[in-house]
C-alpha cells in the first residue's frame, strides 16, 4: 500500500520511499516490484531554469515547491544544492541528502529577490527519532 506523509511525498507501506522500495525483498509480498515505473521529459533550454537530482534524505523534509523557492533565490547551482542540503539536515532528515543542481538555459530567468522563503516549521515529523 502506498501511503503520503504529511509532506505528500508517497511511500510504500507508509515507510519505505519509493527510490529505496524497487526490489525490496521484506516488502514484496505487499506488491513492491524490481520494475521501475520510468518518465521522459523533454527539457527546453529557453524555458526551464534548472533540474535537481535529489535522494529521498531530501525529499522526506522539503517539498518540490520549497526546493524550487530556494534554488530561486540563489546566485549560482553549487549555492544553491548547498542552501538545500543544509537546510534538509536543520529539519531533520533522517537519511543521506545528495543534492545535484544542473542549471539549464534560461537559469536565473526566475529568481526570486524580493519574497522570502516561507518555511513549514510546524510540520508532523515521521520518522524513528519523531515516533
Amino acid at each position: 500500500m502506498v501511503i503520503a506523509n504529511s509532506l505528500g511525498v508517497q511511500q510504500v507501506d507508509g515507510r519505505l520511499s519509493m527510490t529505496r522500495s524497487i526490489g525490496d525483498i521484506e516488502l514484496k509480498s505487499k506488491g513492491v516490484i524490481a520494475r521501475p515505473s520510468l518518465k521522459t521529459v523533454t527539457l527546453k533550454h529557453g524555458h526551464d531554469g534548472f533540474l535537481i537530482l535529489s535522494s529521498d534524505g531530501l525529499n522526506f523534509v522539503l517539498n518540490d515547491n520549497e526546493v524550487v523557492d530556494i534554488v530561486g533565490i540563489c546566485q549560482n547551482p553549487q549555492d544553491a544544492a548547498t542552501f538545500i542540503t543544509d537546510q534538509a539536515l536543520q529539519f531533520g532528515t533522517e537519511d543521506n541528502t545528495t543534492v545535484v543542481v544542473i542549471p539549464l538555459g534560461a537559469w536565473g530567468k526566475y529568481r526570486n529577490t524580493t519574497r522570502p522563503i516561507p518555511y513549514s516549521f510546524g510540520r508532523n515529523l515521521v520518522g524513528g527519532r519523531f515516533g
